[in-house]
């Protein structure tokens, strides 16, 4: 699961949705996610998504097996 901070006009303010999402590269589907802003984003070229937390492929493969070997 990837977490990313949605932004408008005003990147860096307090102003923002987190928004947890499986999907890599958020930024290139606002269909996903611009109806959930709690900001009013006159376009969609003033948003800023950028990348909060990424999954580790390694960690999430080896948390598995150990879940099922238990």
């Amino acid at each position: 699961m990837f977490t990313y901070m949605i932004f408008g006009a005003l990147r860096g303010t307090r102003e923002g949705l987190m928004f947890h999402s499986c999907v890599p590269e958020l930024g290139r589907h606002p269909e996903l996610w611009a109806d959930e802003c709690p900001f009013r984003i006159a376009s969609l070229a003033q948003a800023h998504v950028e990348l909060v937390t990424c999954p580790q492929r390694a960690e999430g493969a080896r948390a598995l097996r150990d879940r099922l070997a238990a």
